[in-house]
């Protein structure tokens, strides 16, 4: 089998062969830098450790070389690594779609270990760790130096055993500690649904393994259900394999049209990926970004800002715009290298910049008296606690009954009945003081809409199981509510556009 090597457009990737070219090509480049004459000091270096270093355990050849290598790596930019043999298999677990540790992404961000994105329903996800932490310990030690792979090594381990991280958020006044149990990640890069009024909503986590197949089959399915319009979410997507992000953005990119172009050390050697097609799709499309929105959704929200295919909303994404090229050497262990950064159609650079939205809308703001709560567990008791002494009940209205009102009655109770939602929240007022008597009804209230929401998401998941209940939850999310609302306008437009 040949050696090669493969490009990646995100955080994760695995491990190839790089070509006897490529090695020579190097080779007669550092020739004439007279590389040779260079590496003496760093060979006597070496010499002068290994005679005179007071801890001779620490002096060994291939530990020297490797910390020199890791080094001049480490100096390059925050993406290129060098990877020992055991680094480099978990890479290529990574990419395959399962392994044990959070479910969390990482990069150094202005030198500190930062969370790129949590990934969807993992320990990292659920115990609510968010794209931009700072991660300044990890069981007590400090992250200040530490590399990527360094860090990745010390968060994952056996399934089922703890971890303690030390997180600083701007938000917050000072650091705090989140202990994760380790758990075997298992990846499903693709969930789909369809929303109200034919508008099918696509949630893509990674642009790894299968994800353009399934992705494609979703999107198909959902327009063969009747979907008129699209909202493809990419938020806290840390990006993955540049192939797969092309072959996505193909399914709106028209036929034959740039998608993505990626310039190397030779200007002159632009690479362009065109559209294939894809399914064609030619409804209506909104794309979410946040700040956890990296590399190949980048491509892909970039790719259908300058082909003006749909409308991007949220917030400003990561901006990693670069292309990393993962290289075995001979002795097991890889080499990740910068090589390229990537172009939208239009030719911006993404790297450092990022995605501007079109319509900004914030992240999910969740206050301090829901996230107590949600930890608590009080949503998920309070919903069983009343469904079973309510029987029957249900939050859709067409299936409550109601009461005819007699011309003689006009108390303000009749003529404006208190609403279910209101009747219902009280009770979980009850509920959560007998849970904790410090917990403030005045709070409670202030985050109304919020916390009814969350009541609905978890009696549907009691009532008609997790599909329904991941339903209710989507229209509870105010940036998805937002996308509904830019849909809404397109369709007044393209109305006005016809009837005109």
């Amino acid at each position: 089998m040949k050696p090669k090597s493969m490009i990646i457009a995100g955080l994760a990737c695995f491990s190839l062969g790089v070509s006897s070219m490529a090695l020579m090509s190097a080779r007669s480049e550092a020739s004439s830098d007279d590389l040779y004459r260079e590496l003496k000091p760093f060979m006597e270096t070496i010499t002068l450790i290994q005679a005179n270093y007071v801890d001779t355990d620490k002096t060994k050849s291939k530990d020297l070389i490797e910390g020199a290598i890791k080094g001049m790596v480490a100096n390059l930019d925050p993406f290129s690594q060098y990877m020992d043999v055991e680094e480099s298999n978990d890479m290529k677990e990574e990419t395959e779609g399962t392994f044990g540790g959070l479910g969390i992404e990482i990069s150094i961000k202005n030198k500190t270990l930062t969370v790129v994105s949590p990934i969807e329903d993992t320990p990292a996800d659920k115990a609510g760790l968010k794209s931009g932490d700072s991660i300044v310990k990890i069981n007590g030690e400090s992250t200040e130096g530490m590399q990527v792979m360094d860090a990745v090594h010390k968060l994952r381990g056996e399934p089922g055993t703890k971890v303690t991280i030390t997180v600083y958020r701007d938000s917050s006044p000072a650091p705090k500690d989140f202990v994760l149990v380790r758990a075997v990640i298992k990846i499903q890069t693709v969930k789909f649904n369809m929303l109200d009024n034919n508008v099918g909503y696509i949630r893509l986590t990674q642009f790894m393994g299968h994800c353009d197949e399934d992705f494609t089959k979703a999107l198909q399915t959902l327009k063969d259900q009747g979907a008129k319009n699209m909202i493809v979410d990419v938020r806290n997507n840390p990006g993955g394999l540049l192939d797969a992000a092309a072959s996505i953005s193909s399914n709106f990119v028209a036929k034959g049209d740039t998608v993505v172009s990626i310039a190397g050390r030779n200007k002159s050697s632009i690479k362009t990926y065109d559209s294939d097609g894809g399914i064609g799709w030619k409804g209506g499309l909104v794309v979410l970004i946040n700040g956890g929105s990296a590399s190949a959704s980048e491509i892909f929200a970039g790719a259908v800002q300058d082909h003006a295919l749909g409308v991007i909303v949220g917030t400003q994404s990561f901006g990693k715009g670069s292309v990393q090229t993962i290289m075995s050497l001979s002795d097991g262990s890889a080499l990740r290298l910068t090589t390229a950064k990537y172009l939208t159609p239009k030719g911006r650079t993404i790297h450092g910049l990022g995605i501007t939205p079109d319509v900004v809308s914030d992240d999910e703001y969740y206050s301090k008296i829901y996230v107590q709560l949600s930890d608590e567990g009080d949503f998920e008791g309070f919903a069983k606690e009343y469904l079973l002494g309510h029987p029957g009940f249900s939050f859709d209205e067409d299936n409550v009954e109601k009461k005819a009102i007699k011309v003689s009655e006009h108390s303000m109770d009749t003529l404006k009945p208190e609403s279910l939602d209101s009747k219902v929240l009280k009770d979980f007022i009850d509920y959560a003081k007998t849970k904790n008597k410090d917990n403030s009804e005045d709070e409670i209230m202030r985050d109304q809409p919020t916390i009814i929401g969350r009541i609905k998401e978890e009696v549907t998941r009691i009532q008609k199981g997790e599909d329904a209940a991941r339903a209710v939850a989507l229209m509870n999310d105010s940036q998805i509510r937002e996308a509904l609302s830019v849909l809404k306008v397109q369709d007044l437009v393209k109305s006005r556009d016809r009837d005109n």
